[in-house]
C-alpha cells in the first residue's frame, strides 16, 4: 500500500462486508457504479478513518453535500432528518435513499453521478478534517501527475506570478530546455503569451498556458532590463527535476521540491554528483516542501542515515509499522538540513529523522506540523477520495501534528530573501557558515 503525506496513494479499496441490512430501491437514471460509489465511500471512511467515526455524521454529512447540491440546480427542499440513532448498515441505506428520492423528485434536473459525488464530499466534510477531501477526475489526473513527475510538453522554465506587477518571472530555467536554447534566461519578467498579457491570464491559467502538446509553438514576451524580446519557442517533453543541485566552495547543496516518484534515486544521485566533485558538507533545503510519498521520505532520508527507523505509523486499530532506512547510505559529512513554515508531512518526516538521529544540524524556522498520513482511494469515474488514515511518529516517538520540527538552529527569512543565493538567504547562509566550522 503506497501512502501520501501530504498527498498520498493508497490503492487499497473497502467494499461492504455484508449486504445492507434494509434494501432500497434504487431510482431510475442512477448506474450501478454510482450505487457502488456510495458504498466504497461510506464503508471505507468508517473502516479507515484513523478516529472512531458515528455513522451518524456521515449521513447528516451527505445530507447537507445533496442539500447544496440541489440549492444549485435551484432546487430548495427539506430533505428528511437524519434519526438519532444510526448503525452501520442504516447509515448506507439512508444515504443511498437520500440520493435516491432526489433522483425521484428531480431526476430531469440533477445528475445522478452528480448527487453521488456531493454525498461523497458532504461525508469528508463532515469529518472536519482539512486532510480528507473528494478529487473529481480532473483534479486526481493533476495530483498523479504532480507526484508521478508525469512527463509533459512545456518549455522548460519554472515561472511564479506576481499579482502586483501582473507579470510572470521566470525563477528557473532547466538546463537543455527549449527556453535555456532559445536564450529565456532566470530573473526574465514575461508580460504575454501567445498575445494575451500574462495579467489576463493570471496565476491560475499561467502553467496551462506554458504548457501544450509536444511540437507546439508558443509564444511569449519577456521584459528584460530595457529591452523587450519575444521568442517563439517549440514546446518538448520536459521533465521538471525534484532536486535543484549548486556548489558554495566545499558545501555541496540540494533542494527538494517535493517528495514524488524520483525523489530519492535523484537525491541519491545528486549527492553521488557533488561528493565526486568534491563537497565535504551538505545543505539539504526542504523549505517549501509540502511532502509527497511516505516511501521517497524513507528513500530521501536513507540517502543520509544508515540504519535504523525513519517514521512509524500507527492506526486507529493499534497497528503499528516502522518504516526503516535501507542500509545502503555510506554518508559520514557534516549536514544541514533547511526548513520553513512550509516545510510539511513527508518533508517533516527527513527532518525529524535527521534530528532523532544525530546526523544533521536542522536550521530555519518551525516546520508547519503535520503528523498524519492520508491514504488515496481511487472510484470508479476516474475520481478519488483523500483520507486520513494514521498517524506517524519521529524515530524517537515525538507526535509533531500541529507542534511542528523546532529547528537546532532558529533563522528567521525575510520577505526579500532570494532562496537559493548565500548573498541574501539568511538561512542558506547561516547553514553554510555553520557547516564550514565543522570542515
Amino acid at each position: 500500500m503506497l501512502r501520501v503525506f501530504a498527498s498520498a496513494i493508497a490503492l487499497t479499496v473497502l467494499c461492504g462486508a455484508a449486504a445492507p441490512h434494509r434494501p432500497v430501491e434504487p431510482a431510475q437514471g442512477i448506474s450501478p457504479l454510482d450505487i457502488i460509489e456510495l458504498q466504497i465511500g461510506y464503508t471505507t471512511i468508517l473502516a479507515r478513518y484513523y478516529k472512531p467515526v458515528a455513522p451518524r455524521v456521515l449521513v447528516d454529512g451527505a445530507r447537507t453535500g445533496i442539500a447544496a447540491d440541489l440549492v444549485a440546480h435551484g432546487i430548495d427542499d427539506e430533505l428528511p432528518y437524519t434519526p438519532a440513532r444510526v448503525t452501520f448498515y442504516d447509515g448506507g441505506d439512508l444515504i443511498e435513499s437520500l440520493v435516491f428520492r432526489s433522483l425521484a423528485r428531480y431526476g430531469s434536473r440533477v445528475g445522478a453521478h452528480d448527487l453521488v459525488q456531493a454525498a461523497l464530499a458532504g461525508e469528508l466534510s463532515a469529518l472536519k478534517d482539512p486532510y480528507s477531501v473528494l478529487f473529481f477526475p480532473q483534479q486526481f489526473k493533476k495530483f498523479n501527475a504532480f507526484l508521478g513527475n508525469e512527463k509533459i510538453g512545456g518549455i522548460g522554465a519554472v515561472v511564479s506570478f506576481v499579482p502586483a506587477s501582473g507579470e510572470a518571472h521566470v525563477d528557473r530555467v532547466l538546463p537543455g530546455s527549449p527556453a535555456e536554447k532559445i536564450g529565456v534566461q532566470e530573473d526574465d519578467a514575461i508580460v504575454a503569451i501567445d498575445g494575451r498579457s500574462v495579467a489576463a491570464i493570471g496565476g491560475q491559467g499561467l502553467r496551462d498556458a506554458l504548457r501544450g502538446k509536444i511540437g507546439t509553438t508558443v509564444r511569449i514576451e519577456i521584459a528584460r532590463a530595457e529591452a523587450h524580446l519575444t521568442f517563439a519557442i517549440v514546446r518538448a517533453e520536459i521533465h521538471d527535476p525534484e532536486v535543484t543541485v549548486a556548489r558554495f566552495g566545499d558545501v555541496g547543496y540540494l533542494a527538494l521540491s517535493r517528495f514524488g516518484d524520483n525523489a530519492g534515486s535523484e537525491i541519491t544521485a545528486d549527492l553521488a554528483d557533488l561528493q565526486a566533485h568534491g563537497a565535504r558538507a551538505f545543505i539539504l533545503d526542504l523549505r517549501g516542501n509540502g511532502g509527497g510519498y511516505g516511501d521517497e521520505a524513507t528513500a530521501v532520508a536513507s540517502a543520509f542515515i544508515a540504519s535504523g527507523p525513519i517514521y512509524s505509523t500507527r492506526e486507529r486499530n493499534g497497528a503499528t509499522t516502522v518504516s526503516r532506512a535501507s542500509g545502503k547510505a555510506n554518508f559520514h559529512a557534516p549536514l544541514a538540513v533547511l526548513v520553513d513554515g512550509d516545510t510539511a508531512s513527508a518533508a517533516e518526516i527527513v527532518a525529524g529523522a535527521v534530528q532523532d538521529g544525530g546526523v544533521g544540524t536542522i536550521v530555519g524556522t518551525r516546520t508547519f506540523g503535520k503528523g498524519v498520513v492520508q491514504s488515496v482511494f481511487p472510484l470508479p469515474d476516474g475520481s478519488a477520495f483523500k483520507v486520513t488514515t494514521a498517524r506517524y511518529t519521529t524515530p524517537k516517538g515525538r507526535d509533531i501534528d500541529r507542534v511542528g520540527i523546532e529547528p537546532d538552529v532558529t533563522v528567521a527569512e525575510p520577505a526579500n530573501a532570494k532562496r537559493g543565493d548565500p548573498a541574501s538567504d539568511p538561512q542558506l547562509k547561516a547553514a553554510a557558515d555553520l557547516l564550514d566550522s565543522k570542515t
